[in-house]
């Protein structure tokens, strides 16, 4: 007999936690909390929901937030690049798409990242603006910091417009 995939996933859990160090757990339970914030509708992208990703979009800029977790660790337990990577192009991109008229898409065509530091402080903010925005391309930087104001990382970015896939 064939264990239905919700079977299979409380099984998993149960060894999780069998085995689990404190780590693990927190771990799990910040992973957990995302796909409940996925459920409940508080995020709408998994990758939103597994980072605790918050945006706040003005008509100028962007500021992205996640939260430093291992979750995002490399292995000297600090944030990985490709974290750094992925928040500078959620702040960048996410302005971008809202600035196009409806029904209009962007994707990132280029995405060019400056690693300055790193940090083991409790968050990571993306500041993303606009370098150009034309009606092909968009143009954007970004600045990643900690809530130090500690200066990560910097990145810029291209955004293709495009109509909508049918």
């Amino acid at each position: 007999m064939i264990a239905s995939k919700k079977q299979e996933a409380e099984q998993l859990l149960q060894s999780i936690l069998a085995h689990s160090t404190p780590e693990d757990e927190e771990v799990l339970m910040h992973l957990l909390q995302g796909l409940h914030d996925k459920q409940t509708g508080i995020h709408n992208r998994y990758i939103n929901a597994t980072l605790h990703m918050m945006g706040e979009f003005y008509t100028d800029h962007s500021i992205v937030r996640i939260p430093v977790t291992p979750v995002i660790h490399n292995t000297i337990k600090v944030p990985h690049g490709g974290i750094l990577a992925t928040i500078a192009d959620a702040a960048m991109g996410g302005l971008a798409s809202r600035s196009v008229e409806e029904g209009k898409n962007v994707v990132t065509t280029n995405l060019t990242i400056n690693y300055i530091a790193t940090t083991k402080n409790k968050e990571l903010i993306a500041t993303g603006y606009f370098v150009n925005k034309g009606r092909r391309m968009i143009v954007m930087e970004c600045v990643i910091e900690d809530e130090t104001g500690k200066k990560l990382a910097t990145a810029t970015a291209s955004f293709f417009v495009m109509e909508p896939r049918q």
